[in-house]
């Protein structure tokens, strides 16, 4: 899915600041969240709101210490997350999250493409 094409991007392309699999404990940190994000991303069309929304928060537990997923800057994470949360109902995506959303759009220029799919809270 998702995960291993921004994987393999990131090594093919020398991007070690967004998956450095030198640094193994951050690597490892990287490959638990965006098992989290792929399973997110299997159940954003089938799955129930509850389901959903428990996954969501205990993704969202996760920028309780950081302003990123894995922590002081952007990974290939937060770059899948964003994806995700860009094509779910707005409804159904915490505050916490769309505040996060908001904030990685606004803060790099490789996300701002999903701007455009962001629905009026996006704007914030």
């Amino acid at each position: 899915g998702l995960s291993n094409i921004l994987r393999y991007i990131s090594r093919h392309q020398g991007f070690a600041s967004l998956y450095n699999e030198n640094q193994l404990e951050a690597a490892a940190l990287v490959d638990e969240l965006l098992s989290l994000v792929d399973s997110l991303e299997q159940r954003i069309t089938g799955a129930t709101s509850s389901d959903i929304g428990q996954l969501l928060n205990q993704i969202a537990g996760y920028l309780k210490s950081s302003p990123y997923l894995a922590g002081q800057s952007l990974t290939i994470a937060d770059i899948a997350l964003c994806s995700c949360l860009a094509a779910m109902d707005p409804n159904t995506i915490p505050n916490s999250l769309k505040a996060y959303l908001t904030n990685c759009v606004k803060a790099h220029y490789e996300l701002k493409v999903l701007k455009a799919f962001l629905p009026d809270w996006g704007k914030q």
